[in-house]
Order: structure tokens, then sequence, then C-alpha cells
């Protein structure tokens, strides 16, 4: 058995590191067009976007090792069927079952790191990403200026592009609202087409506009306009590639400690928000009265909402972690119920059923956040409704009947 243990654990390791290795690559495929064209088209240096590739690489790995354990379970227990062992073993008088034994070790701790991983070291990387790009967008900001978009980056103006050619820097449909003073109206440029550049010491992002007109409120109820044919503005740049540890993190940059923190000063705050709802519900009736309860209770549902968001986060980072636990179970039964053998096919089906996994995931996150439902419950929803289906697989496979099949037997034979 020891033999047959080890064998399994040999054939199962070189299809999940090539899974991971290959959906990694796949999933990462979209950042890698963002960070080439930030190396490319926004001159971005080569070191800096190769640290935000590194950080990207976590959130792309918290899905890659799930999918891998899935796709190698497929391929692993589909050839074993495929190659008529699995009727060997059988013959053999040996439990199909028990060929998971050294996998569950093996999938078991991987599922305790990816717990540590998602609750620590994602977080972390995603904060550092977010930095980054950040004191990017100061340096260049260029990286920052897309087309549809109100840009407020540069003090004093608010800027507006319809349509931006990154090759040729051309750019169409320009608004800029230039403030001259504190209180004062602001001067209004429009132009029909125009041209953004940096100058060659890049101290200066430059705006070179055909076609416009300058409006400016002279006095109230008098407009001074002014028609160009060439207008250029000049705007300053911050010249230091400065890294800058930001304080604040958003929810899915907290750790798992930080988290719970946060869930535990919400609790205490509803607590004494309830309090002081019942307190005023027993004072006297008067609209100041009025006024506060109503605030108190708009209080209350924002921090509903917010421990919602919360939970989801917190629950999301156990559910993907243990999704590695159900994979295993639910490929090996898919495996061996399919008997298909080869990367290929081991691919197709685990990319499939996980496609189908991610949608009912992301279903459940968006209910847990608005509230709909408890946070535990549709968070782990793909993952509960995944243990009834892989049990009957199982079943199935191992002993070739269904499990339902069995108690309609019994319930038809007590009823007789």
């Amino acid at each position: 058995m020891k033999i047959l243990h080890r064998q399994i654990l040999k054939d199962f390791l070189g299809p999940f590191l090539l899974a991971i290795c290959v959906m990694t690559i796949i999933l990462l495929m979209d950042k890698i067009f963002l960070l080439i064209d930030l190396l490319i088209r926004k001159g971005v240096n080569f070191w800096v976007v190769s640290e935000l590739m590194l950080y990207s690489l976590p959130f792309v790995i918290s899905f890659s090792v799930p999918i891998g354990v899935l796709i190698a379970s497929v391929m692993v227990f589909g050839r074993l069927t495929h190659d008529n062992e699995l009727t060997a073993i059988r013959s053999a008088g040996i439990n199909p079952l028990k060929l998971f034994v050294p996998l569950v070790g093996l999938i078991g701790f991987v599922t305790i790191w990816m717990v540590f991983f998602n609750g620590y070291i994602l977080p972390e990387a995603t904060h550092r990403a977010r930095n980054l790009l950040t004191d990017i967008a100061q340096k260049k900001p260029s990286v920052r200026i897309y087309e549809g978009v109100f840009l407020e980056d540069f003090p004093g103006y608010i800027i507006y592009f319809g349509s931006i050619d990154d090759r040729t820097g051309n750019v169409s449909d320009v608004t800029i609202w230039q403030q001259k003073g504190h209180g004062e109206p602001p001067i209004l440029i429009k132009a029909k087409s125009g041209r953004i550049s940096s100058s060659p010491d890049e101290r200066y992002f430059v705006i070179a506009l055909d076609n416009g007109e300058i409006s400016e409120l002279v006095e109230a109820g008098k407009y001074r306009h002014l028609s160009f044919t060439k207008h250029e503005l000049n705007l300053e740049i911050d010249l230091e590639f400065i890294r800058r540890e930001r304080k604040y993190r958003t929810n899915r940059e907290l750790m798992l400690s930080a988290l719970y923190q946060r869930l535990k000063n919400i609790r205490t705050e509803l607590q004494n928000l309830n309090k002081e709802i019942k307190e005023l519900k027993t004072a006297s009736h008067d609209e100041v009265r009025k006024y506060h309860l109503e605030d108190r209770q708009a209080k209350i549902r924002n921090r509903h909402n917010e421990y919602n968001k919360l939970a989801s986060e917190i629950e999301k980072r156990y559910a993907l972690a243990f999704s590695c636990l159900i994979f295993l179970f639910f490929g090996a039964g898919l495996g061996m119920l399919l008997k298909r053998s080869g990367l290929g096919a081991g691919f197709v089906i685990g990319l499939l059923f996980f496609a189908g996994y991610y949608i009912l995931f992301i279903w459940g996150e968006e209910m847990a956040q608005t509230g709909i439902l408890p946070p535990f419950i549709s968070i782990w929803f793909a993952n509960l409704i995944l243990v009834p289906i892989t049990w009957e697989i199982l079943n199935y496979v191992s002993q070739e009947k269904l499990l339902t099949q069995r108690f309609l037997q019994l319930f038809m034979k007590a009823e007789a």
C-alpha cells in the first residue's frame, strides 16, 4: 500500500505544479499587457514595472493553486480509470478511496498555507501594488490620463479629454477649467483637438491645443471670449519618484488580524448605537429627539453594510483556501467518472468546472456585500454545493451505486 501511495503522490505532484505554472501565466496575461503599456508607452522604469508585476503575482496565485489541484486531480484519477489501473486496484480488494490518503495530507498542508497566504501575504502585496501605482502616477501623469475621465491631479486645473490616441498623443474634445484664485470663477478653455506630451527635460506636462476658445467671466453678467488657432499649457509635474508608505488600507489590503479587529470595533459601536436608540425611544417626543433617532438608525445601517463587507472579505479568504481540499475530491471523482486521461483533457475539464465555480463565488460575494444573504452562506455556497455532488460521484465510482439510489431502495423496502 505504501508503494501505491508513493506512486499516487509522485503522479500528482508533476501535473499539480505544471497546472499552477500554466494557470499563473494565463491569469497574468491581463496584467502583463498593462505592464507592457506602462513600460513602452508610458516610459516607466523597467525595474519599477518588474516590481509591480511581482506584487501582482499573489492575487493570481490565490486562484491558480485551487485550479491546479482540480486539474491535477482530474488528470491523475482520469488516467487511472482510463488505463484500467483502478479496476486492478479494486480486484486486489483495495477501496479506491484509500488512494486519497497521501493526497489529503499534501493538500491539507497546501490549504493551511493558502489560509496564511490569503490572509497576510496577499493583502500586503495588494497594498504595496496600490502604493506603487500611486507613486508612478505622481511621477508620470500620462499613466493616469484616460479618455472620458476628469483629471484633477494638477493643482488649479480640471482637465477632460474626449478621446486619446496613446501612440501619437493626439487628443480631441478637450475641456479645461483653470482656477485663477480662491473664490474666483474659473477660466474655461475648449478645443476641438490637440496633443499631449512631456517637455524634453520631463519637468512639464505639455498640452498643445488647436482651434479653440477661452471664456472668462469679467464681471457679473459680462463674459470675454477669445478664439485661438494655437494655445499651449505647460503644467509642472513631480520630478521625484518618491516611495511613500500610505497607512490607509481598503478591505482587500487588510490582513486577517486587522479585519477581525475592525469587526470587533463595529460590533462594539453597534451595541452602543442600539443603547442610544433605546434611550431616545424612552425620551420625550420632540423634533430634536426624532432627528437624533433617525441619525442613529442611519449609522446602524451604514455599520451593518460595512460589517457585511468585512465579514465577506474574511470568509472569501478562507473559502478560497479550503476549495483546494474540495477540488481534490471533486476532481478525482470527476476524472474517474469521465475516464479521460492526458494533459489537454485535464485542463479543459478543470477550467470548465472552475469557471462555473468562480461565477458562483462572485455571485456569493455580491449577495454577502449587499446583505441579501449572510456572508458565511453566500461566500461558502460555491464550496458547499460541491460537497453533496462530490459525495455522490465518489460513491458511484467506488461502489458503483449512487447514495440517493440506496436511500430510495431502503425507503421502498420500508414502505413494502
